[in-house]
């Protein structure tokens, strides 16, 4: 029997995080009316709680393209630590191929992203369905109320007992049944509000409206899940055609010291990792995180540009305090990015087919550059 896992998270303000096997995922709204952005996709749910009545709609955003390496890394510590493992389980080969694998999960974070959402359909949705009165209680009472035949000791003394028992169960399911409604016709009403966001942003962005765009970025946008990609990340519309987003990189310290590899009799061979093949992982490892985050803007946004800048954490020595300098700027078109096929590339070549800056050297790693501006990008573009 296969063993699933599902965890949601509560945030203030209507939003869950889903965390399952499958994935991360994320939803907002109310009963009745959420939308969800996970693994199968972005879809809007409608429904009228207690009625049975429900709806969804594709928004477009679709099904996760591409596989996790991260997912598969994962996978690989679990059947480490599981309880039980197979008979032929290799300690190992295991742990050199954990080892691999970490190195590709670094390596290849643009090989997975969201397809793009469409905000024609968003847009074109239609409003939720409003509740109507059902009064089941209340027929249901009155039904037997007009069953009711009195007995013979209630045709002698005029006194029907069930008689009043029924009345006033016809009074308090009118009563339960206009309490229904009311709390359907609330829900309603937080769907409606929901409904007109997803309005107003579909429009927003259909019109390039910066502030419709920068709601998108931040209530859609899956940027806060991306612990893997480093320390922080802000990403933000500065112009109606180019979304900006700068990374704070994890330093080279998420990488392994050390090379593992099986000898001939099986056994874990453990050795420095040369230098030029550390600094051309962490090299992979910065353009695959800027190659993810500009993958994520298109999806959310049609935009033609996304400008991002990653930056190197360190501590300033003047101050003592936490600092960053900047690696790599890129300026991504998405025609372009599209055009290739992300999970063949490799990622520190791949900068070749975008503007950007990036000064790196094979035995010290990356220095610093001056970044890319959408003033610069406009006047290359004139």
């Amino acid at each position: 029997m296969a063993l699933r896992f599902r965890k949601s998270i509560k945030i203030p303000g209507g939003f869950r995080v889903n965390l399952s096997s499958r994935g991360i995922g994320a939803s907002w709204g109310v009963p009745g009316f959420r939308v969800s952005t996970g693994p199968s996709g972005s879809r809007a749910h409608f429904g009228l709680p207690g009625t049975g009545l429900h709806s969804s709609q594709n928004l477009g955003a679709g099904q996760r393209v591409g596989s996790s390496a991260d997912a598969q890394y994962q996978q690989m510590l679990a059947v480490q630590h599981g309880p039980s493992r197979a008979a032929y389980f290799d300690p190992n080969r295991h742990e050199v191929e954990l080892h691999e694998q970490h190195i590709r999960a670094l390596t290849t974070l643009h090989h997975e992203g969201w397809s793009p959402w469409d905000w024609h359909r968003v847009a074109a949705s239609p409003p939720p369905p409003q509740p109507y009165r059902q009064n089941h209680r209340e027929a249901a009472a009155l039904q037997a109320l007009q069953a009711h035949r009195p007995g013979v000791l209630g045709k002698l003394t005029g006194a029907d007992r069930r008689l009043e028992e029924l009345q006033l169960a016809v009074h308090v399911a009118r009563a339960q049944d206009e309490q229904e409604y009311g709390a359907h016709y609330a829900a309603y009403m937080n769907e409606v509000d929901r409904w007109k966001w997803f309005q107003r942003a579909a429009q927003g962005v259909l019109s390039g409206d910066p502030e419709a765009c920068q709601a998108v970025l931040d209530f859609l946008g899956p940027f806060q899940a991306f612990q893997q990609l480093g320390s922080s990340l802000n990403v933000c519309i500065t112009r109606p055609w180019c979304v900006e987003a700068w990374l704070t990189a994890n330093n080279q310290s998420v990488l392994p010291a050390e090379s593992l590899s099986l000898t001939s009799t099986g056994k874990v061979s453990q050795k420095s990792m040369p230098t030029q093949r550390y600094w051309a992982i962490y090299q992979d490892h910065v353009c695959s995180a800027a190659l993810r985050i500009a993958r994520e803007v298109f999806a959310l946004l049609p935009i033609p540009v996304a400008l991002v800048h990653v930056a190197y954490p360190w501590t300033n020595t003047q101050t003592g305090k936490p600092d960053r300098y900047p690696i790599l700027s890129v300026a991504f078109d998405r025609e372009t990015l599209f055009a290739l096929k992300l999970d063949s590339i490799d990622p520190s070549d791949s900068m070749a087919n975008f503007e950007h800056r990036m000064t790196y050297k094979k035995n010290s790693g990356f220095d610093p550059v001056e970044v890319l501006t959408p003033d610069e990008i406009e006047q290359n573009q004139a």
